[in-house]
C-alpha cells in the first residue's frame, strides 16, 4: 500500500512526504485519532519508506534487501509494539532500548512502532523518556494512540504530533462503495453510524452483531414508547448484554430519533440514514411528536454522559428507560 490509496488525512499525508523528500526525519512521532482512523496503516506506510534503501516518497521499492525482508514480516530493523493486553509495561520497553542499541542491518534506519501508546504504564513512559532524549540518529520511534492526553508531556514535547482527522461522510461512503463492503443503500447508514473512521465502517460492514443491535434497539423504541411504565424495565436485560457496546447502541438510538425527526419535518424520504427501515419509519410517524423525540434525545445524551461519569450503570439506564417512557403533558 502506499500514501496515494489512503482516503482522507491530507494534512498528514502532505506534512510526512514533506519529510521525507527534504529527508528531514525525526526521532518520535505520535500518531494521534480515533481508534481505526488509520493511524497504523500510515506509520507502516511510512517505517516501510523509511527502512527502503531507494530514494523513494510515496511507496518504498519493494525490491531492496530491506524492503523484501519488512514485506515477509522478517526485517530486524522494524520493531514493533503491540498488545491485546491492558498495559505495555516497562519490561516491553527495555527489550526495545536494548535493540535499539543495535545498528541497522539491512536499512537506513530502524523503526519501532508502539501502538496504543496510550496503554503504556508511567513506568514504561519514564522508560521511554530516556530513549527520546537521547536517540541514536538511525532509530525512528512511531507512537500510535487514541489518547494523546494519556502520554505524560516529556513525551509529547520530544516528539512531533500529526493529529488525524475524521473522514467525511463521502470519503467512508466512497470507501466502502469501491470496495464492495456495501452496496449504496447499506453503504448510507454504515457511514453514518461510523462517525468519520473508515476502521468502524469496515468493521460494521461485516458485523452481524452491530445489524442485530440495530433490529433490537429500534424494536425497543417503539416498544417503551406504548408501554406501562413498570413493562419497560423488562428490556433493561438488552441493555446489560450490550455494555460493552452502550456507544454504537445510543448512536443507533438517536439515529432513529433523528429520522422520525427529518421525515415528520421534512416529508423526504430519501435523507433517511435507516433507509433500509424507511416503512417502519414512516409508519411510526405520527406516534411521536417533536418535542417527544428532543427530549428522548436529551434523554439518551444525559446516559451517554452518566456513563463517562460512572454513575451507577444500571440505574443510569433505567433512568433513561423511564424518561424515554413517559408521556408529554
Amino acid at each position: 500500500m502506499n500514501f496515494n490509496q489512503i482516503i482522507g488525512q491530507d494534512e498528514v499525508l502532505d506534512r510526512i512526504r514533506t519529510i521525507i523528500k527534504n529527508k528531514k526525519e525525526g526521532h518520535a512521532y505520535i500518531f494521534s485519532g480515533s481508534k481505526g482512523i488509520g493511524k497504523k496503516t500510515i506509520a507502516e506506510i511510512f517505517a516501510s519508506i523509511a527502512i527502503c534503501s531507494e530514494d523513494v516518497v510515496e511507496e518504498s521499492c519493494g525490491k531492496c534487501k530491506g524492503c523484501k525482508l519488512f514485506n515477509g514480516k522478517t526485517n530486524p530493523d522494524f520493531y514493533r509494539i503491540s498488545t491485546k493486553e491492558n498495559s505495555i509495561s516497562v519490561d516491553d520497553i527495555r527489550k526495545m532500548q536494548k535493540d535499539v542499541l543495535i545498528k541497522p542491518l539491512y536499512s537506513p534506519k530502524k523503526v519501532y512502532l508502539i501502538e496504543d501508546a496510550q496503554k503504556l504504564t508511567l513506568q514504561a513512559q519514564n522508560c521511554l523518556l530516556k530513549t527520546l532524549e537521547e536517540p541514536p540518529s538511525y532509530a525512528l520511534i512511531i507512537l500510535t494512540t487514541s489518547n494523546n492526553d494519556a502520554l505524560i508531556e516529556t513525551i509529547r514535547s520530544r516528539s512531533v504530533t500529526f493529529l488525524f482527522k475524521k473522514n467525511t461522510f463521502d470519503e467512508v461512503k466512497k470507501f466502502l462503495i469501491d470496495n464492495g463492503l456495501a452496496n449504496e443503500r447499506e453503504a448510507d447508514f454504515i457511514a453514518a453510524y461510523s462517525d468519520g473512521v473508515i476502521g468502524r465502517a469496515k468493521e460494521l460492514s461485516t458485523s452481524n452483531e452491530f445489524k442485530e443491535n440495530r433490529d433490537k434497539a429500534i424494536e425497543i423504541l417503539l416498544k417503551i414508547n406504548e408501554c406501562k411504565t413498570k413493562d419497560i424495565f423488562s428490556v433493561y436485560d438488552f441493555f446489560e448484554r450490550n455494555k460493552e457496546s452502550i456507544d454504537e447502541i445510543l448512536d443507533i438510538m438517536v439515529v432513529f430519533y433523528r429520522d422520525l425527526l427529518v421525515v415528520g419535518k421534512s416529508g423526504n424520504e430519501n435523507i433517511l440514514i435507516n433507509s433500509d427501515k424507511k416503512d417502519i419509519i414512516v409508519n411510526n410517524i405520527n406516534n411521536f411528536s417533536t418535542e417527544k423525540l428532543f427530549k428522548n434525545i436529551k434523554a439518551i445524551d444525559e446516559l451517554r454522559s452518566n456513563i463517562r461519569r460512572n454513575v451507577n450503570y444500571q440505574l443510569a439506564v433505567e433512568v433513561m428507560l423511564m424518561k424515554v417512557q413517559e408521556e408529554i403533558l
